[in-house]
C-alpha cells in the first residue's frame, strides 16, 4: 500500500519539477524581450522600437516618433534655435536666427530699407533715424520697450523678441552705450515697486549679454520705479526702456 502511495507522489515531483524550470525560462525570455521593447539607446523617452531617429542629442526636445523638434520649420533643431518662433519660411542663419542683409539689427522681413548704410542707427521698422536736427529723445522713441506682466520680472518669448532689436542695433553701432530704465506700475508700496523696477531692467541687461553677447560695460542700470508713469493703463508702465549715454 505504502508503494502504491509513493510511486504517484514521485512522479507529481518530477512533473511539477519539470514544470518550474519550464516556467522559469519563459519567464526569463519574456524578461529579455521587455528589457528589448523598453530599450532607449539615447536617452529621449522613445523607445528604440518606435523611435525614428535613433541617436538624437542628449537632451534634445522629440516628438512622439523620437525625432527632434523644429517648431518653427526652419532646420534648426528647438533646442540650438536662438530664436525658436521666428516667421514661417524666412531664411535664417545657423543658429536660428533671421537673416538681416544690412546688418542694421531688423530681420529682412521686417525691414522696410533693407539696405542700410553701414552703422546706421535705424527704427524697428530698418528705417534710417536722422539724428541731425532730431532731438535724441525722438531717437530714443523708436527703440522698443519690454512690457511685463504684473509683479513680475520675466521677459515673455514675444517680449525678448524686441530684444534682438536692440541687440543688433548695439552690434551695428559698437560705440552706443544704452541706459536701461526700469519701471512699475502704482500697485504695491513705491519701496516694492523701485525694486521690482530695477530687477527687471537686470533682466534685460542679462539677456543683452548672455544671450546676444553684449557687453555689460555698454550699459547703465536705472530704476524709476512708480515714479515715471507714461499711460493711464497700468500695462505700459510696466516696462523697460532705453536711452542713449551721451
Amino acid at each position: 500500500m505504502n508503494t502504491r502511495i509513493f510511486l504517484p507522489l514521485a512522479a507529481a515531483a518530477v512533473l511539477s519539477s519539470c514544470g518550474n524550470k519550464a516556467l522559469k525560462e519563459e519567464l526569463a525570455t519574456l524578461k529579455g524581450n521587455l528589457a528589448q521593447i523598453h530599450a532607449d539607446a539615447d536617452g529621449d523617452g522613445v523607445t528604440d522600437a518606435l523611435d525614428k531617429e535613433a541617436n538624437t542629442a542628449r537632451g534634445s526636445l522629440v516628438d512622439g516618433s523620437g525625432r527632434a523638434l523644429d517648431l518653427d520649420g526652419d532646420g534648426v533643431r528647438h533646442e540650438l534655435d536662438l530664436d525658436p518662433f521666428s516667421q514661417r519660411g524666412v531664411k535664417v542663419d545657423p543658429t536660428g536666427m533671421e537673416l538681416d542683409s544690412d546688418g542694421d539689427g531688423v530681420p529682412n522681413s521686417k525691414d522696410m530699407e533693407p539696405n542700410s548704410p553701414s552703422g546706421a542707427l535705424v527704427n524697428f521698422q530698418g528705417k534710417k533715424i536722422e539724428t541731425s536736427g532730431v532731438s535724441m529723445k525722438v531717437a530714443e522713441a523708436f527703440i522698443p520697450e519690454v512690457i511685463f506682466a504684473t509683479n513680475s520680472v520675466t521677459i515673455t518669448p514675444d517680449q525678448e523678441t524686441r530684444l534682438v532689436t536692440v541687440a543688433r542695433m548695439m552690434k551695428s553701432n559698437p560705440t552706443l552705450r544704452l541706459r536701461v530704465v526700469g519701471h512699475a506700475d502704482k500697485t504695491g508700496s513705491e519701496r516694492v515697486n523701485l525694486r521690482i523696477a530695477e530687477r527687471r531692467a537686470k533682466s534685460v541687461i542679462k539677456v543683452l549679454t548672455t544671450t546676444y553677447g553684449i557687453s555689460e560695460a555698454r550699459f547703465e542700470l536705472v530704476s524709476m520705479g512708480e515714479n515715471d508713469p507714461i499711460s493711464t493703463k497700468n500695462l505700459h508702465n510696466r516696462r523697460v526702456e532705453f536711452q542713449f549715454v551721451r
